[in-house]
């Protein structure tokens, strides 16, 4: 397309997009995948956009690159330097094409602590700043990140708009509609440092990414320069945990579901343990911040880390994991008669902090133990009832359709889209053969291509009637995103006789 818009500094690419149809006067979702990525299947990522190669096409050769936008347009610098060089090479190719929900898999996102931001975030006093810069809005990526807040003007707010709406394909831009101008509340210290400390994530340039046993040996040093380290190797994690206390307010660790601190498989000594997986922004910020004894800078610190050796020895970080624990030989004689008395599973849902114990720093000896234990398999028959099972899928499906039958805006009810719709989709679609009356069902009402277009030119044309307008045929398909060539002969042959009725009456 032409005069695509150069991002804004800091902006979301995702916003960016979003202003691009603004100015092209798009109405219709649809009409914009199809002008920037020809592709209608795109999904309108917030925080971690695939398809960046079309992006990087709308500008002039080599004007931007992929790490560019990357890096300065999305939230990517907030993951990667916590994740293995190849892993994060590998989301930079997703991001460049496609991902298919990989990217946020292999960040961590879905599996971390930190809980999801839910509603884009906006700053009232920087839109006025924008405003008169620019005369225009944009979303700045700072804003949709957990734990920031705006250093200047104070507490985020959140707009009125859902980063998960069924609208999956909607790049929406801010209007004084959806985010309304509040009074801000003052950031509290914490705030501002985390916001700091974020925005310097931000700054990075794209670089080699340490790998998990550098991680693994700075936080060994990390808590030998705190003299939290107990004989040779073993970890003090009570002093840890105490200096943790002294600069973190507990509210504020409950606030991003960083608490359960003095749990035995919790993620403060995980993050002390060899690293197997990433740990979060702010995990690493919460605990380098509470054992430092100076200033720092994300920086420094990952030049640190990068230095230090993957293989060497001298610091014996290799033998935390088989180092002998004050109660090892207790927590083996406790394992050893729970599993006695009860058995493999139940001893391992009684006391799960144990198991995970022996796991991480006994795992021989444990699995040589629980082989013994175990017991043949037992056929016991057919395990599930599919007639109940069908039954239940069922109503719930029915249940969902009497919610939706006056409702003309939601998506192309599919086969595949009842089913995302309701719990145990892959049992479902392995299984359909198994459950007739939810066979049934998919088949009456899922909607063809002409069901759909018909159901998108009826919400258009009940809009029209009510508000009395008399609008041409080209303004009626573009308000419903559709188009002669797309349309199917069913679909032309309903609008035909839909505004032969419009003229009559």
């Amino acid at each position: 397309m032409l005069n695509f818009p150069l991002p804004y500094q800091n902006e979301l690419i995702y916003s960016t997009v979003a202003r691009a149809g603004i100015r092209l006067a798009l109405s219709s979702p649809k009409q914009l995948l199809d002008e920037i990525f020809q592709n209608r299947k795109v999904i309108a990522t917030v925080d971690l956009p695939c398809h960046l190669n079309a992006i990087i096409n709308q500008f002039p050769a080599n004007q931007v690159s992929l790490e560019d936008i990357a890096y300065q347009h999305t939230l990517f610098p907030i993951y990667a330097p916590f994740v293995p060089e190849d892993r994060r090479q590998q989301c930079l190719q997703w991001m460049a094409e496609v991902s298919q929900g990989s990217i946020h898999l292999a960040l961590g996102v879905n599996a971390s602590r930190l809980k999801p931001i839910h509603k884009l975030r906006y700053c009232p006093a920087c839109f006025k700043e924008q405003l008169e810069l620019y005369s225009e809005l944009y979303w700045s990526r700072l804003w949709q990140i957990q734990g920031a807040c705006c250093p200047i003007h104070g507490e985020l707010i959140d707009s009125t708009i859902e980063l998960r709406s069924l609208h999956r394909h909607d790049f929406i831009t801010p209007t004084y509609q959806t985010c309304p101008e509040q009074i801000q509340s003052k950031a509290t210290s914490d705030s501002l440092f985390i916001t700091k400390k974020l925005l310097e994530l931000l700054s990075l340039p794209s670089s080699e990414s340490p790998h998990y046993e550098q991680w693994t040996r700075f936080y060994h040093q990390l808590a030998q320069k705190n003299h939290c380290i107990r004989g040779r190797n073993y970890i003090s994690h009570d002093k840890i945990l105490d200096k943790i206390i002294a600069r973190w307010p507990s509210k504020f660790l409950g606030q991003y579901n960083l608490g359960g601190l003095k749990s035995e498989t919790g993620w403060l000594r995980s993050i002390f343990r060899k690293h197997r997986k990433s740990f979060s922004y702010l995990e690493h910020i919460v605990v380098i911040e509470a054992l430092s004894n100076k200033e720092w800078s994300f920086s420094a610190i990952l030049e640190q880390v990068k230095n230090l050796n993957k293989d060497s020895k001298d610091n014996n970080s290799q033998n935390l994991n088989i180092c002998v624990h004050p109660n090892h030989f207790e927590y083996r004689e406790k394992w050893l008669k729970l599993v006695k008395e009860l058995g493999i599973k139940p001893a391992r849902s009684i006391d799960q902090a144990l198991y995970a114990w022996l796991y991480r720093n006994d795992k021989d000896w444990l699995l040589k133990i629980n082989q013994t234990f175990h017991q043949g398999f037992i056929p016991q028959g057919a395990k599930v009832d599919w007639y109940n099972r069908d039954l239940t899928y069922a109503r719930q499906l029915i249940r969902l359709y009497n919610e939706l039958i006056w409702d003309v805006d939601s998506p192309r009810r599919s086969a595949k889209w009842w089913l995302s719709q309701i719990t145990h989709v892959s049992t479902i679609e392995k299984n359909l053969y198994r459950l007739p009356i939810t066979q049934s069902f998919l088949k009456r009402y899922s909607e063809d291509i002409s069901s759909y277009q018909i159901r998108r030119l009826t919400q258009v044309l009940i809009e029209i009637k009510m508000q009395s307008q008399d609008l041409p045929r080209w303004r009626i398909l573009r308000k419903a995103g559709l188009s002669d060539e797309r349309m199917t002969s069913e679909t032309a042959k309903f609008l035909n006789m839909a505004l032969q009725y419009l003229r009559l009456n």
